[in-house]
């Protein structure tokens, strides 16, 4: 069997619940009401996937899948799978999954998918930060130990900074002959899905317009001739004349909805963020899928591919584009693709797999374009405030050791620098409490906290305690944090994403396979339940850090015969 008769998917389908699918009870604890599951057979349990395959297209924001849905094709027509529509259909869809952090973005969003943990306890709280021992700024996946393996990259590359670890590397772990393999056009994204010991993760240098890894996963310094390969044909097409061109009839759920053309050469980088990004880094997954027989093994392999063209184009132009409409439109039709290609690799189709699909992020809608809708929004320019503060210190306190006194800023994270700290013309505590002052008068800061409150407990309320909590790590944080009014954002980008406002958090959930009860789930998911679900289903313990729950509303019996 490679796959249950097709159902139909239509609008209806994401906008209901399978009640069936969510027997409820009543806890005793708390009164609150839990979704259970019927236990699965001991055969059952112990029949593992031969593959598991995780799509994370970047950026997704849930409502893509809702809004754009009338223009994706069919589940299946005749033997031809279709795209998302595909995934929906078929697999547990929680159309509203959640990440529960403070700051939601790309390093950290993919960080915890494979090792369903939060940023506390796997170490990446941001994309970057300031680091107090090395006095450098660091990346989330730097290391200058592990040189870039092709391409034209300066700074070294690997999951040292990564705390945690992932679901490869548990089935690594476990002594499964198990190979792992992650690609993105985005180092960070597939560094952080692969963990520490992935057999490869590679990613796109945008400057050569090679695929590159490093020196901690090829320490022979050399690429594998099929990757070689690969690259021998992106140089082929140099220069070539590409396009990209809206087709077919908007929804008209976008703020334009006019048709539009762009023009470029094949190796500019502008390109990267049309569908080309999405073809060439799923033309690079099937040939991984190849050189390593993923699902054709001995044990459970893992395939982790990340969309980063639907990010790059989405700061540009924000989830109310006609853009992001087509973006999401051309991703349903080579997700087509791949799952055909997929479906004929395997020797059970796609019954042999176990598939997820979710995203690291959402994004909001631009604040230009809200405030022309008559609606709040607005920016914060946290390079502006950083230079208030340090005048503000300066004529406070004088001129620090060094310098400097606030040495570093990104995504409202401020940090001052230890050497200025140290000289004892002020408490850090004194520093941080100036510091706030300047931020609270920025008429888009919601809430302003400091390494002092965070130590002695003294938070923003509700949610946002909780989601700091999770979130915030001492010397990698930084020592005041800025948190925005909803629909505000900085100053880097036509739109930006970096709260846990539900635009920025919320996600779609897909998990489809053999062992899963098909429908649209209303019960509460986050991201983090991702690998806890996916090492129950192979028998595995579930990543170090894990604090994520298993899925088992989700979970039925296999089924060997193909539905009615």
């Amino acid at each position: 069997m490679k796959l249950p008769p097709p159902k139909s998917v239509g609008l209806a389908l994401l906008l209901s619940v399978s009640l069936s699918a969510l027997p409820a009870t009543t806890s005793p604890a708390s009164g609150a009401l839990v979704a259970t599951a019927t236990p699965l057979s001991t055969r059952s349990f112990q029949q593992k996937p031969k593959l598991i395959v995780v799509i994370v297209v970047d950026q997704l924001r849930a409502d893509y899948l809702t809004r754009f849905q009338p223009r994706f094709l069919p589940a299946r027509r005749g033997t031809i799978l279709g795209g998302y529509n595909t995934l929906i259909s078929e697999g547990a869809y929680f159309p509203f999954a959640q990440y529960d952090v403070l700051q939601c973005m790309t390093g950290p969003g993919h960080a915890m998918i494979l090792s369903g943990s939060y940023p506390y306890q796997m170490g990446i709280p941001l994309n970057g930060w300031f680091d107090e021992t090395t006095r450098k700024t660091i990346y989330c996946a730097q290391d200058d130990a592990s040189p870039v393996v092709g391409g034209q990259a300066r700074t070294g590359l690997s999951p040292r900074n990564f705390t945690g670890n992932t679901l490869g590397d548990e089935l690594k772990n476990a002594g499964y002959a198990s190979r792992v393999v992650t690609v993105a056009l985005k180092d960070r994204s597939a560094i952080l899905l692969g963990g520490h010991r992935a057999d490869l993760a590679f990613w796109f240098d945008g400057k050569s317009h090679q695929w590159v890894s490093s020196t901690f996963y090829l320490p022979e310094k050399k690429l594998p001739a099929w990757l070689t390969e690969l690259n021998s044909a992106l140089s082929a097409r140099k220069g070539k004349p590409i396009s990209w061109k809206s087709e077919g009839k908007p929804t008209g759920l976008t703020a334009n909805t006019e048709p539009f053309e762009r023009k470029a050469s094949f190796g500019d980088r502008e390109a990267l963020s049309w569908p080309l990004g999405v073809e060439l880094t799923a033309a690079a997954a099937e040939k991984a899928l190849d050189a390593f027989k993923l699902g054709r093994g001995p044990a459970t392999d893992l395939l982790a591919i990340s969309f980063s063209s639907h990010d790059y184009l989405g700061h540009q132009f924000g989830p109310n584009s006609r853009e992001m409409e087509e973006m999401t439109v051309a991703e349903d039709r080579i997700l087509s693709r791949f799952l055909n290609r997929l479906n004929g690799a395997l020797p059970g189709g796609l019954s042999d797999a176990l598939i997820v699909l979710t995203a690291d992020h959402g994004i909001p809608a631009p604040a230009k374009w809200l405030n022309s809708v008559r609606h709040p929004a607005g920016r914060v320019n946290g390079d502006k405030l950083k230079e208030q503060m340090e005048a503000r210190l300066v004529e406070r306190f004088g001129k620090p050791e060094g310098g400097k006194w606030v040495i570093f800023h990104a995504d409202l994270n401020w940090t001052l620098a230890p050497e200025a700290v140290a000289s004892g013309k002020a408490t850090r505590a004194q520093l941080e409490q100036e510091m706030k002052a300047v931020i609270k008068e920025d008429p888009g800061i919601a809430y302003v906290f400091s390494r002092t409150d965070y130590l002695e407990r003294k938070l923003p309320p509700g949610m946002l305690e909780r989601q700091i909590l999770k979130t915030y790590i001492p010397g990698r944080s930084g020592d005041v944090v800025g948190i925005p009014r909803a629909y505000y954002s900085t100053e880097d980008d036509a739109v930006d994403h970096m709260t846990s406002y539900t635009y920025d958090r919320t996600v779609p959930l897909v998990i489809a396979g053999s062992r899963i009860r098909k429908g649209v789930y209303a019960t509460p998911a986050d991201v983090i339940d991702v690998a806890p679900t996916l090492a129950f289903l192979t028998g595995i313990l579930a990543p170090a850090t894990s604090e994520g729950r298993v899925l088992a509303e989700i979970l039925t019996e296999k089924t060997e015969k193909p539905a009615p």
